[in-house]
């Protein structure tokens, strides 16, 4: 059978190797202002608002940051600069012309906290107030040149705030305001010349030091003061309670925890605007507008009208809830995330889920569950969730396992029921709190739609909600755990499952229900802790923690532990007494006919297969791998340093089955990479390439779609002369547009014609190039 496919210019299609980042804006705790944008930072993720328009700008890896999990941001008004801090002690400096890095305290190695407390700019340079001294950052040369460490003999203290005043470096502790000359800089490196400031005025902690109006200016307990002539103080805004103050826009603006903005002008005349309660704010006062950190709100404007009321404006870009992507899953092209989390205890993570569909997200929140439990147990919260199952009879039906609270039952996104130990065969881990210690774990459907999950500390451990809407329970001694995984179903045998206990005692519990799950008279099972080493005969592989199960297309079982990759083959002999592993073995071909075990020093958290069988490996410290369908092979290795990954410890991996697109989810957020790899259904379906047509100014990668697994792919020009071939990887092949000589094409129409491997189907499309 023939098909011959025409042209089609397609949009919104995932370029092979880009990345994107999926991070979450919900809350908004600090902002910096520039002349034309509001810089903000949410749950350690940068974005900026237009003033003008209101435009949203996201910056990432992606967009030239070194890092990711930004704790502090500040403006330097004088160089037209961002100063971006991570909290592992990375600094970026971003302005019009790009971003410059400044990695040194990032790469000390040193046993105190790199924390910043504080930045102040003064001309040319900016003063970090930090846990152990004061950093000096040049920020025309955009380097640190140097570190005061001004503790009583050399000692590092925790400096909070810093100002230079009247050419006078002021340094605050909590119980100590110092003080150097800075017109002598060689002198401030050394402690001896920092003096303590006498008489003092107000109790309490020091908050913060700073330069306003010609005088000097200090926070202390709850109180604001001014260093007037003679060294003597005057008390400023008396009448509040005072939080924070900073100086923004030729006003210091003073928080008291109220939904009031008080402020303070040059002459120190004290001014309020009812707004909404932030703990930081900036004052633009070309426009006569406030700029709030909203928290969940977003960016809040406030723009004052005298006589008026304010005219409030709510900036907040659309993302996911949190920045944890702890577990996550694909129905069709619907992504399922939640954030729990678990070991030997709960997380008290809130019980959170996170849809992604069609390039939009949708949070379910806590809250609208806690809203209907509570009306059945008063105070009980929703914590925790740590997977979700899908119905695959009715894909707007869900459940989701919490590691304390039970079981979540969902239709059309809505919660519509929570299963506990009143209405299901749940056991309570502690009877004395009996909402708060349901651990549920691995829920999957079979085929059938039915729900089996995992029921912490119990024989009766593996509990199946069938598709007619009963409660079964399987008794097997073995499976009383305190930390069960995810229930795999054998790919090979469906009556066969797998469950990888994580921790204490670290194993595998094989069980097979023999497709009668009412009748346990004909089930087998065990639980394996030690594996045989067939390279070792006489010992044993015991890995601390096996994290994961993922089975390939092949049959083979792939474990993810702490001692790298575990392969399970032909486990249909997995009841025999001799059965266990093998590891992958990379040759090292150096002569000496050795090899060396895939990963072996690594840990495994995460393991996903993608349409080509390759195995994408998410490691704890490592980054994430992909190998080829073998494993002997490294495709790919991306790191936080060589690639947009947001950090190198990876939670979670989970594969689009259609457009091969790879979420990994990582402590510091989600990200995802087109791969070039996805599901094939067995018959051509849709056949196109992208981009189409080809221009000029294109140089990546021409993507194949809608193939079947393996399809021999040859692109010849209109006169049938091969210019390229290759295989698909699952549904998906791909072509640089250069003929076998590496030369790009002509202009001109290329046929794609796609042969399946038994050449029973074929099918040709048309892939326009100018160039």
């Amino acid at each position: 059978m023939l098909t011959l496919v025409a042209i089609l210019p397609l949009a919104g299609q995932g370029i092979i190797g880009k990345w994107r980042t999926h991070l979450a804006y919900n809350s908004v705790n600090q902002i910096a202002q520039s002349k034309t944008k509001i810089f903000a930072v949410s749950e350690g993720s940068l974005y900026s608002v237009s003033k003008l328009d209101g435009d949203i700008e996201f910056y990432s890896k992606m967009s030239g940051l070194n890092d990711a999990n930004i704790i502090k941001i500040e403006y330097d008004e004088a160089n037209n600069q961002l100063l971006i801090i991570y909290q592992n002690g990375n600094i970026d400096i971003m302005h019009e012309a790009g971003v410059n890095n400044i990695p040194d305290l990032f790469r000390k190695q040193m046993s105190s906290s790199k924390a910043i407390n504080e930045v102040s700019f003064a001309g040319k340079n900016a003063y970090l107030s930090s846990d152990f001294g004061i950093l000096l950052v040049n920020m025309e040369k955009q380097e640190i040149t140097d570190t005061y460490i001004i503790g009583q003999g050399g000692r590092e203290t925790k400096v909070l705030s810093t100002a230079l005043h009247n050419d006078t470096l002021y340094a605050i502790s909590e119980n100590q305001l110092l003080w150097s000359d800075a017109k002598k800089p060689h002198l401030l490196v050394n402690f001896e010349y920092w003096k303590p400031v006498a008489q003092l005025p107000g109790s309490g902690n020091f908050k913060r030091i700073f330069s306003f109006g010609g005088k000097l200016i200090l926070l202390r307990g709850s109180e604001l003061y001014r260093r007037d002539a003679g060294n003597s103080w005057t008390q400023l805004a008396s009448s509040l309670n005072i939080h924070s103050a900073h100086v923004s826009h030729g006003r210091i603006i003073l928080n008291d925890k109220s939904s009031y903005i008080f402020t303070l002008d040059e002459q120190f005349e004290l001014r309020s605007q009812q707004v909404t309660v932030s703990d930081d704010v900036e004052y633009d006062n070309e426009n006569s507008t406030f700029w709030l950190a909203g928290m969940d709100l977003g960016v809040i404007s406030a723009k004052i009208k005298p006589g008026q009321s304010s005219e409030i404006n709510y900036y907040k870009p659309k993302g996911p809830a949190l920045n944890i992507p702890y577990w996550m899953t694909f129905s069709g092209e619907k992504l399922f995330v939640v954030p729990g989390g678990r070991w030997d205890n709960t997380y008290n993570r809130p019980g959170i889920v996170m849809i992604y569909e069609n390039g939009q997200w949708k949070n379910i929140y806590s809250q609208e569950i806690v809203d209907i439990i509570q009306q059945q147990v008063p105070g009980q919260p929703a914590l925790d969730f740590v997977n979700v199952a899908v119905n695959p009879l009715d894909s707007r039906h869900f459940y989701v396992t919490s590691f304390g609270n039970g079981l979540f039952e969902f239709r059309n996104d809505q919660f519509v029921k929570w299963h506990t130990h009143k209405n299901s065969p749940f056991v309570n881990v502690f009877d004395f709190t009996p909402y708060s210690y349901i651990r549920l774990d691995g829920a999957t459907f079979d085929a059938d739609g039915n729900l089996w999950l995992c029921n912490m500390f119990d024989a009766n451990a593996i509990k199946i909600l069938t598709a007619g809407g009963q409660w079964k329970s399987l008794y097997f001694a073995e499976s009383n755990k305190p930390t069960l995984g995810n229930i795999l179903i054998n790919n090979q045998n469906p009556k066969q499952k797998w469950v990888n206990s994580v921790r204490s005692p670290s194993g595998i519990f094989i069980f097979d229900d023999n497709g009668t799950f009412d009748d346990q008279s004909d089930d087998k099972n065990r639980f394996i802790s030690a594996f045989p080493d067939t390279d070792n005969p006489g010992s044993d592989l015991r890995p601390a923690y096996i994290y994961t199960l993922q089975q390939d297309k092949n049959g083979v079982i792939w474990a993810g532990t702490d001692i790298g990759p575990l392969l399970f083959y032909n486990t249909n002999r997995a009841f025999e007494s001799t059965y266990t592993c093998s590891r992958v073995k990379i040759p090292r071909n150096d002569g000496t006919n050795q090899a060396d075990y895939l990963l072996k020093d690594e840990t495994i958290q995460a393991i996903a297969i993608d349409g080509a069988n390759r195995k994408w490996l998410g490691t704890k410290n490592s980054g994430l791998y992909l190998m080829s369908d073998n494993g002997q092979e490294t495709i790919r290795h991306f790191t936080s340093s060589n690639s947009p990954l947001l950090s190198d410890n990876i939670l979670s991996i989970t594969i689009n089955p259609v457009s091969g697109e790879v979420f990994i989810g990582t402590s510091n957020g989600l990200v995802s990479y087109q791969s070039d790899a996805a599901e094939s259904t067995g018959a051509y379906n849709n056949v196109y390439a992208y981009p189409n047509p080809v221009r000029e100014n294109y140089q990546g990668i021409i993507t194949i779609t809608g193939l079947i697994d393996n399809t021999q792919v040859k692109i010849t020009d209109i006169s049938g002369n091969l210019i390229y071939q290759t295989v698909s990887n699952g549904s998906m092949a791909t072509w640089d547009g250069n003929d076998v000589h590496g030369r790009r094409v002509s202009t001109g129409v290329y046929l794609a014609i796609c042969a399946s491997e038994d050449g029973t189907q074929s099918t040709i499309t048309k892939i326009m190039v100018i160039n």
